[in-house]
């Protein structure tokens, strides 16, 4: 499934509230405070005050007070709560809203808007992002278009959309999250080269795209041992423990490129890993459990997967 989602390099909406003092009518609009000359459709929301006062019906009246010389914007359903202004040039606006009800009781409410030019050109600027390489165990990358959002112009809304090209056969699809960020999450990777795109969106609805390799290295090997609990009593207190040396196949490899299972033999079930600890050096695996003491004298398997 492809998700789409904007992100926004600056907030852009501006809210401001105005208190009348008559009538105690309340005004709550939303005006962009910063727009570009190719934006269309921009909408002057006054339709809370609609929502806040009970007073009755309301009139509303958008006028433009301030604006460059010559360039008088038309402001669309200008009587209404929401006035739309469908084009507008470059420079500094001053919209007043002015909202009476039928008593007579009239409010003021002014926002400044600021134009700029179009910035866009054409299609996103793409700084292509350098191939990765991982070595298992280690199975998660981060994948980083920062740069191409960096290298295109400032405050402008950019789509973010990453989702993978290719994969070694026969490997399960990793998972990709933050899938819609300028950087992604690739987790689940295994041995063999893989591909990812990010394509990225504009205003325009331009898009270009990037393409990043990732190659992910180490040869998964599985030993399998089955050894009996003993009772153990230490600095944290009685225990059960594990110890099994392997001077051929424990030959330089430790904790970070190891990964290690237990099944009680007895029950078939793994053991929550978070219960135990563990440690392999010196050719040696020991582990160390303190939850359930009526394991000693009982078989588990434990499953040792490393890669080189």
């Amino acid at each position: 499934m492809v998700i789409v989602a904007t992100i926004c390099l600056l907030s852009c909406e501006k809210r401001d509230i105005g208190t009348g003092s008559q009538g105690d009518i309340k005004i709550i609009a939303e005006v962009k405070n910063k727009v570009y000359t190719n934006d269309h459709n921009i909408k002057l929301d006054a339709s809370k005050t609609d929502q806040i006062n009970g007073n009755g019906q309301l009139a509303f009246s958008w006028t433009c007070k301030n604006f460059p010389n010559g360039r008088v914007p038309k402001i669309k359903d200008a009587t209404k709560s929401i006035a739309v202004i469908d084009s507008i040039m470059a420079g500094n606006y001053n919209f007043q809203l002015s909202v009476k009800d039928n008593f007579g009781h009239e409010v003021f409410a002014n926002y400044q808007m600021e134009v700029f030019p179009d910035t866009l050109k054409g299609a996103p600027i793409i700084v292509p992002a350098d191939d990765l390489t991982l070595k298992l165990p280690t199975s998660v990358i981060i994948v980083d278009a920062s740069l191409s959002a960096y290298a295109n112009p400032l405050f402008r809304r950019l789509e973010f959309e990453w989702s993978l090209l290719q994969k070694p056969m026969g490997n399960q699809d990793p998972k990709i999250t933050n899938q819609t960020n300028s950087y992604a999450n690739i987790s689940d990777l295994e041995t063999g080269q893989y591909q990812v795109m990010v394509n990225i969106t504009n205003e325009l609805g331009l898009s270009s795209y990037d393409t990043i390799g990732i190659n992910v290295l180490g040869t998964p090997i599985t030993n399998v041992y089955e050894a009996t609990w003993v009772s153990l009593t230490d600095a944290f207190g009685p225990g059960l423990f594990i110890s099994i040396s392997d001077p051929i196949n424990f030959v330089g490899i430790n904790n970070q490129n190891t990964k290690l299972t237990v099944l009680n033999l007895e029950t078939q079930q793994l053991i929550d890993d978070k219960k135990y600890s563990w440690d392999i050096s010196n050719n040696t695996l020991q582990v160390f459990y303190y939850e359930d003491p009526g394991l000693e004298g009982k078989k588990a398997k434990l499953t040792v997967r490393y890669y080189k």
